[in-house]
């Protein structure tokens, strides 16, 4: 690997989810949700610091523990509907910095240092991408999918293929990917004066499938899996 900038990560982690009490220090495996980006980013090779970005004080302590940088973030930015984008900019100002992002997430906590690397190589690579963004290959293609119009169903791409092209063998079909969170890269001079967090040129970065934690089944799936 040729020599390359290391970056920084930044992880937001809100407290005050309803579905999964404290979601993001739950364990696994008797390690805490957000313990598992945070490991995999200190055994990165390109990356030199991390950040959680939370409102809650459990979550800063298990970020403290595992060796993150705490950015306290206002409870305004922490709700349920908040966004990525909101957290980001904060973060942005907090730091008074302009430097290009690793946006990892607790929810999807089974990533490789490695993969990591990877993708920031290819990153760094293709300087013209506003983002790049990870992906895996959904198991059944999109063309294959419809959705309802008065009761009746309808193909999503009936003016691209026209006919019944979802009944063809999906040998045929494109594939299709699923935005999966192993990890992004972002950069504020896209969307710091801007409402789109990752820009119309988001570079595409497949990874293996790898499974979000948003319900206690994902949980149990998880640990099944892992354990």
């Amino acid at each position: 690997m040729k020599y390359m900038n290391k970056m920084k990560v930044i992880i937001p982690a809100r407290g005050g989810s309803k579905g999964v009490p404290d979601k993001n220090i739950k364990l696994i495996n008797n390690l805490p949700l957000l313990a598992y980006p945070i490991k995999a980013a200190k055994q990165a090779k390109l990356i030199n610091k991390i950040y959680v970005s939370t409102d809650n004080e459990d979550i800063k302590r298990v970020a403290l523990d595992f060796g993150a940088i705490v950015i306290d973030r206002p409870k305004h930015l922490a709700e349920d509907d908040s966004l990525d984008i909101d957290a980001m900019k904060h973060a942005v100002e907090y730091l008074d910095s302009y430097d290009d992002i690793i946006h990892l997430r607790a929810t999807t906590p089974m990533i490789k240092s490695e993969i990591l690397d990877k993708a920031i190589e290819y990153y760094n690579n293709n300087p013209d991408c506003t983002s790049l963004r990870s992906a895996h290959e959904a198991p059944e293609t999109a063309y294959k999918s419809f959705k309802e119009v008065d009761g009746y169903w309808s193909g999503l791409f009936n003016d691209e293929y026209g006919g019944e092209y979802y009944n063809w063998p999906r040998q045929q079909l494109p594939k299709t990917y699923q935005p999966n969170g192993y990890i992004d890269i972002i950069k504020p001079s896209q969307f710091m004066d801007s409402d789109s967090l990752h820009g119309e040129k988001i570079l595409a970065f497949v990874t293996e499938h790898v499974y979000d934690v948003d319900t206690p089944t994902d949980f149990k799936i998880l640990e099944a899996i892992y354990g």
